[in-house]
Formats: C-alpha cells, structure tokens, sequence
C-alpha cells in the first residue's frame, strides 16, 4: 500500500493525504533543519540541500512525517528512509552518470521496506528504460533532482513534468528540492510537484535578503512587515521568510481544496517570463492531458482573469462538450443569438428579463420553435438550457467591450457547428450589438445559408427601439411558419434533457426524460424528476448537473463515457477502493458523477475523486466515493 492518497485533483495538482486516515500532507513543505514549531509543514528531514557528491556515501538519512498524535495507531508508517541521494555536478561524463544512475536503481530495488523508501531521480534519467521498475513497486516518494535546471526552458520544463506525470501514478508524490522561490510554487505545484522545502529561506536570509510571496529585498530597504517575526523586539528575518514560504503552500492548498487553482496559478505566473510562457504551452500542447484532470461539476467561482483563461481546460472541455453533446429541439426552426450579462445565470438578469418580454410579446407559440443561444467570451456559446450548469453560471470575466481575433475566430467556428444541427430552412434572429459581436456573426454569416435578421445592428438591444424589432421581426417569422401548438415539450423538461446529454453523454437526455416525466420542485431547490411515481434523478441545482439512481443510469450504458468496471458483484461500505478497478474509461473527470458496473450492470453509482486515467494507474486508496447503491436481493 502506497502511503499517499488523492483526495482531490486539479490539472496535475492534487490534495495528498495519508492513505489510511486521509489527513492533508501537500502541497507541503519539508524542513531540512531541527523544527521547534510543526505546525505549517509536512515533514522533516535532516538531510541537506542541494546535496553535494560525496553525500552519497554517508549513512541513511530519515524523514519523519508530521501527523496529528491522535490517529498514531492507524499509521501504516510515520517515517521514511533515505539510503542514497544520486547527485551529479555539471562536469559528470553523461556516461558515468548513466552507469552510476544503474547501478543504484540496482541497490535501490534490492532494499527492503520500498513503502517507506525514498527515490532519487535525477531529471536527467526520466526516460532511463529501468525507471519502470521504480514506478512498479510501492514506493510513494520521488526526490527530483535538477528540476531547477530547467526553469528558463520554458519548453523542457513543460514537456518533462507533464511526461513524468503522465508516466506516474497520482498517488506517488515528487519533492522538488533546494532553494525555489514561492512565487514559482503554484505552476509548479498545478503540474505535479507535492513537495518544497525551506531551504529557499535559508539561502535568501544568510545573503542577508527580505522574501514577500512574489518578491525579494534587500534586508536594509523593503516594505513594512507586520507578522511577529519583525515587529518583535528580536526580528528574526529566518523565521519571516520561512513564514513566507509556508502561508504560501497555504493559500495554494486552500485554492486546491475550492477548486479555484487554476485562477491563481494564471495570476502568479506573470511573476515570472519563463513560466508565463510554459503556462501558454501547456495550454496549446497538453491542453487534452489537463482537461481529463479537470473537474467539470463544481461550484466554485471561475474567474477569468486574463487571456490565458480562454484556453483553460475547463473552458475547452466545456467548448467540445456543447460541440459534441448539444442536440437541439427537433421542433426548433428559429434562433435567437443574445448577448450575455454580468449576472448569472442570464435569465436572471435585467438585460435578458427584456429579452423574454420582447419575445412574450410576440405571443407565446414563439416559444414552441424557439431557441436561444447567448454568445460569450470565454465559453463562446451558451444554449438556454445549459446556462445553469459549471462553469456557464460561475464565470465572471472583466468586460472591456473588445474581443481579440481568437475569440472571434473561436466563437464563429462553435456557432457554426452548434447552428449546423438545425434545419436548413431555420432562421436566426441576430439580437446583439458591437464590434465583437458584429465580427462573429459577419464570420459566421460569410459561411452560412440561413436567413439571418438583425434587430439590434443600429442600437443597444436594451433600447426601446431594439426590442420592439425583436417583437415584431418575431411576429412575422410566426406569419410566414407554420407552428403546431401541441408540438413541443416544456421548457424544464427540455433543460434536464439538454443536461444530460451535456453530463452523461449524447442522446442519453431523451432516453432518461421522455415527455410524460414529472418535475417536483422550484428554484432554487432542488428538483425531483419522477417517471411512472418512481423517483428517478434528481437535478442539483447548486451545481447545475444530474444525480442518477442506478436503476434507470442502466438505459444509458451504451450513450455514456462515465463507467468504472468493478470487479466484484456487489459494492461494500462507502467507498471503491483501487484493487477492485478492472477498467475505469479514461474520459472520467474528477468529481463526475460515474457509474460503478459489473458484468454490464450497474450496481452502484459514485463520484470520481480522480480522473479515470489515473484511476487506471493507483494501486491503492480510494479512487471514488458511493452514492446510490443497488439494493441486494435477499
């Protein structure tokens, strides 16, 4: 059994735990010196770093964990061994670095206790066939040696942590070791690194220098320090820069545990050029790898806060599920396109209450043939019935009025593939206004067919005069179709449909939710979907997404993605565990709500703590927790 347990996950970031109690270790720091204080770190070893060559002689070196004393008794192990720490200065001859490299995987792999031992991998040596090996066995910790080396490539540190965390399992950690700055803590820490240390704060205090999460002075001249440390009577600039350090980690842990990492990680990279730039590229060249580690059901706020949050893999994932999943009525032949609002969800606001009174006022058998699609930067298109899910109600982006030649190339192309699954003879009422919007729909325009009508191009589509066009060009779209009143389903049960082809899989909304099913329930509770008196799903609406009961997830087996073979007939206790994984499908995202089946049957229904490619790797700990579970026959 590993020691380390994913209990939540983020890109490659996750909150480790200690597998039998699920007590928070990382993204920890690890302190190199006697501690008079434990609170704020996650271990101790009394090792130093950097480590320098003739250090690999020396006897073996302990780092001892920091747990809570209450919960010693469930500790598969509170200390783990160092026996040897590899280290090559920038002379070593590649080949005895290769030679030597072997000869300690071969020392390494014969020791006892691998649970509980310490490996060393210089960065160097990740694609050394024999690192395998390391991987196959239960040892939990990696020291990755010579990581700094690469901080001013951004293309080498991108190419070789997402490499290395692909190639691992999520319960296997990485310490990166030796003086990194803070400010470097959480891109690293969103592409897999577990583990710091203090020595940053040794170095800088020793060079005399005054450390801030994004900055570093001159002892003599820096800003006004309020913390203990600097307005006792005995300032101890050590003691402040290691506090640094540590409420760093911290707020990095709190933003993992809220599911708003990612908005920070976009903010502190501009710290630094290098990584600013790595950050792009992991965006642009593994954008697929992050996105699979990207939970989709949340309720945490999306803040938008720069360019880089238009290829943010939530944004992405969101984009080609709308692609791939969105089935419009088949009833609907006319489009409205609506700007959006500051408020979320839309219809809430002042903006889109106009709208739909415009729309009433053109009588109500609009609303049979009528879809609405609101165009958005960064999530481009909205339909109606998905703006209550993640990310769509939990964005807020600064509004600047302009639209960069990406978004509008980007928002054209989804209109366009949205708008391809109508009829031919559908026509689309352009309802927005401005330079961003006007060279979308212009883009879109130049490769379509549909009749096109605009209601706002000369005012804002608030105005008088905008909504009253929007009324009237609908009552003359009615005049020249024909609309059957009894045609039509009702706008809820056209909303749960549109969910659950979004969270489960295309066409799986029609199967789940014919016309005849009832809706209990009124915003902002949540709402009860029964079908012949049997209480089938229920629609969360914190979140916005479907939470199924076994029973009728079995219809959709064959429409969805979210499937966890389970190699036993029948779930136990609360919790599935990694050794009973046969197959988990690798589109599974953190926080999904999956199906647990066996022999083609789903037997219970669960939530996904991780992703199901790195369900696949984990040899132990929990890779989801229990929902609803079938019912044994007696």
């Amino acid at each position: 059994m590993r020691f380390f347990q994913p209990i939540r996950q983020i890109g490659y970031a996750r909150t480790l735990a200690e597998t039998r109690t699920h007590f928070p270790l990382s993204p920890g720091m690890i302190s190199i010196n006697q501690l008079e204080i434990t609170e704020g770190y996650a271990a101790v070893i009394y090792v130093p770093f950097p480590p320098k060559f003739d250090d690999i002689t020396k006897p073996d070196y302990s780092l001892d964990w920091i747990l809570p004393e209450d919960k010693m008794d469930k500790y598969h192990s509170t200390k783990f061994q160092l026996t040897e720490q590899p280290f090559y200065p920038p002379f070593a001859d590649e080949s005895f670095i290769v030679n030597d490299f072997e000869n300690y995987l071969d020392r390494f792999l014969t020791s006892s206790k691998l649970e509980t031992a310490i490996f060393t991998l210089p960065i160097s040596q990740i694609n050394n066939p024999r690192f395998k090996e390391i991987m196959e066995t239960e040892c939990s910790l990696y020291i990755l040696s010579g990581l700094t080396s690469l901080f001013s490539n951004q293309r080498r540190i991108t190419e070789t942590l997402v490499q290395l965390r692909e190639m691992l399992s999520p319960d296997i950690a990485l310490y990166a070791p030796g003086p990194i700055s803070p400010s470097l803590y959480s891109f690293l820490v969103y592409m897999g690194i577990d583990f710091f240390d203090n020595s940053f704060a040794h170095y800088v205090s020793k060079n005399g220098y005054f450390l801030t999460e994004d900055q570093v002075y001159r002892q003599s001249i820096h800003p006004k320090c309020y913390c203990p440390h600097c307005i006792g009577l005995e300032p101890n600039l050590f003691k402040h820069n290691e506090m640094v350090i540590k409420n760093t980690l911290s707020r990095i842990r709190y933003s993992i545990e809220r599911g708003i990492f990612r908005a920070q990680v976009e903010k502190d990279v501009h710290n630094n050029v290098s990584f600013a730039a790595a950050l792009k590229r992991v965006d642009t060249h593994f954008n697929e790898n992050l996105r699979r580690r990207t939970p989709m059901i949340s309720s945490s706020p999306v803040k938008c806060i720069g360019e880089e949050s238009f290829d943010r893999p939530l944004i992405t994932e969101y984009r080609e599920r709308v692609r791939d999943r969105y089935k419009p009525d088949p009833n609907s032949n006319l489009v409205i396109l609506l700007p959006c609002s500051a408020r979320k969800p839309y219809s809430f606001s002042r903006t889109h209450k106009f709208f739909h009174k415009a729309m009433r006022n053109a009588g109500k058998g609009v609303f049979k043939s009528l879809t609405e699609l609101i165009i958005t930067s960064p999530l481009s298109v909205v339909p109606r019935e998905l703006e209550d899910i993640y990310p769509v109600k939990y964005y807020d982006i600064p509004v600047s009025g302009g639209w960069s030649e990406k978004e509008v190339k980007v928002t054209a192309e989804l209109l366009n593939d949205v708008l391809s699954h109508f009829p031919k003879d559908t026509v689309i009422v352009n309802h927005t206004h401005g330079g961003g919007y006007e060279d979308i729909v212009e883009k879109f325009r130049t490769t379509s067919s549909f009749d096109i009508r605009d209601t706002a191009k000369d005012a804002s589509p608030t105005s008088e005069k905008s909504l009253q066009r929007l009324t009237d060009t609908l009552i003359e779209i009615q005049q020249t179709k024909e609309t059957d009143e009894q045609k039509g389903i009702s706008s809820k049960i056209r909303k749960i449909q549109a969910v659950a082809d979004f969270e489960y899989g295309l066409g799986a909304g029609e199967i789940l939710f014919p016309y005849s099913v009832r809706i209990k329930g009124k915003y902002p509770r949540d709402q009860h979907v029964y079908k012949d008196k049997e209480h089938i799903a229920t629609y969360v609406t914190k979140s916005g997404y479907l939470s199924l009961f076994p029973k009728p997830a079995n219809l959709i087996l064959s429409k969805t993605e979210n499937i966890l073979e389970f190699g036993a007939e029948r779930v136990s206790g609360s919790n599935i565990y990694a050794p009973g994984v046969v197959h988990a499908n690798t589109r599974i995202q953190p926080n999904d709500e999956i199906f647990i089946v066996h022999e083609n049957r789903i037997i219970a229904t669960a939530t996904a703590l991780v992703s199901g490619i790195d369900m696949n790797k984990m040899t132990s700990g929990i890779v989801a927790e229990v929902k609803k579970k079938v019912r044994s026959k007696k």
